[in-house]
């Protein structure tokens, strides 16, 4: 009989360490059977209300004199998951950690109505948004004129995102501590994010922002076009708060990742004056002609988005608001098979009708047809395609 040898059974602490799932735990899902949303628990600890406080600061407003600052990294890279070996897991398990535990900091759009909730009376609600999450929060000063302010927020990952919930039940006047359920209201944040540092966020072929989606059950948007004076898009996240919670953590995860990636200079956006722009004759110098019935509107919102209303019939307590377009100008609003357009009117909730060229006209008369929130964020959308399309170089 020859002898033969049998491997030891191995020992716990010789085994390999498994990586956590993203979609391991019940932090980031819904519960159907019960028919709510359960409150993620992004923080290390579980224990959402029990973050250690990072930083105390006096209600103030700041002045808004600095971009979302790149959180500093270790120096060590971050490995793969099919590396196989338990070092390397080791690594990659400490190197998700030291993300979360980071400094990070996140800016997003905000309208002047929203600033004055977020802020509260005397800065109660800001107050209560900070002490709550563990984050810094701040708005920025008021510009004569704008619609719009930067909101920013610095801290650990999970305290930033659990800040945005927050600010966004502030906005939907819910109480801070129910959980979210398919009966709650949505609403959207707008996150500046630079145009260089994009890329990860959406992934290839989308692949990224379409995962975000699915573990937060938000609807997540990046803008195509950088915003005027800036080299910075949006990402507008939509859905109810425990969804932008989840949403918000995943897209500040992605940027940490890549905060020490070589990219070129940033221009953070400023929130500037709004312009009257008058209607004018046909004379080639205009990019657009102006709004007949109001002025253009900020890059903001007042409004609970919504499906648009249907093509014949304009959502209860509409308004008509015009303006005309140039010719060439047309193609660029309509977009390869009206998918620009169709994105405006799910963005707005406002129908856009575009009337056929009547005679000699070089101008098209293009109605804008909702309430004056959805019809606000209508022009804007519209206008800042013009914009971008008028800055495109010439051939």
């Amino acid at each position: 009989m020859s002898d033969r040898v049998e491997d030891p059974v191995p020992s716990p602490s010789e085994r390999k360490r498994s990586l956590p799932s993203d979609d391991e735990g019940e932090d980031s899902s819904i519960d159907e059977g019960r028919g709510r949303f359960k409150r993620p628990a992004l923080n290390s600890s579980g224990a959402e209300d029990d973050i250690e406080e990072q930083t105390q600061v006096d209600v103030k407003i700041e002045p808004e004199d600095h971009i979302g600052a790149s959180p500093t990294r270790s120096a060590e890279a971050i490995e793969t998951s099919e590396n196989k070996s338990p070092d390397s897991k080791d690594k990659l398990i400490k190197n998700e950690q030291e993300i979360v535990q980071q400094q990070i900091s996140l800016r997003a759009l905000v309208t002047t109505k929203e600033a004055g909730v977020i802020i509260g009376k005397g800065g109660k609600n800001v107050s209560e948004i900070r002490d709550r999450s563990g984050a810094k929060v701040t708005i920025s000063e008021m510009v004569q004129g704008a619609y719009e302010r930067i909101l920013t927020v610095t801290g650990p990952l999970d305290t930033v995102a659990k800040a945005f919930a927050l600010v966004a039940r502030k906005v939907l006047d819910e109480s801070l501590d129910a959980p979210s359920t398919p009966q709650s209201k949505s609403t959207t944040i707008r996150l500046l994010v630079p145009h260089s540092r994009m890329g990860p966020v959406i992934g290839k072929g989308g692949s990224k922002i379409k995962e975000i989606q699915e573990k937060s059950g938000a609807r997540c948007l990046a803008s195509e076009e950088m915003l005027p004076q800036s080299t910075e898009r949006t990402i507008s996240i939509t859905g109810v708060p425990d969804s932008i919670h989840i949403a918000v953590y995943h897209v500040g995860e992605e940027l940490a990742k890549h905060a020490n990636d070589r990219t070129a200079g940033i221009t953070p956006y400023r929130p500037q004056p709004r312009v009257m722009y008058q209607h004018s004759p046909v004379t080639g110098q205009h990019p657009f002609y102006g709004v007949l019935s109001a002025p253009p509107p900020p890059y903001g919102r007042d409004f609970i988005p919504g499906p648009p209303a249907p093509m014949n019939q304009p959502p209860p307590g509409s308004q008509a608001q015009q303006i005309f377009i140039p010719n060439d100008m047309v193609g660029c609003i309509i977009g390869k098979g009206g998918s620009k357009i169709n994105e405006i009117r799910q963005l707005s909730g406002s129908h856009i009708k575009i009337a056929e060229p009547h005679g000699n006209t070089n101008e098209r008369l293009v109605t804008i047809t909702g309430t004056p929130e959805s019809n606000q964020m209508a022009l804007y959308l519209l206008y800042s395609r013009l914009e971008a399309e008028r800055r495109k170089p010439s051939v």
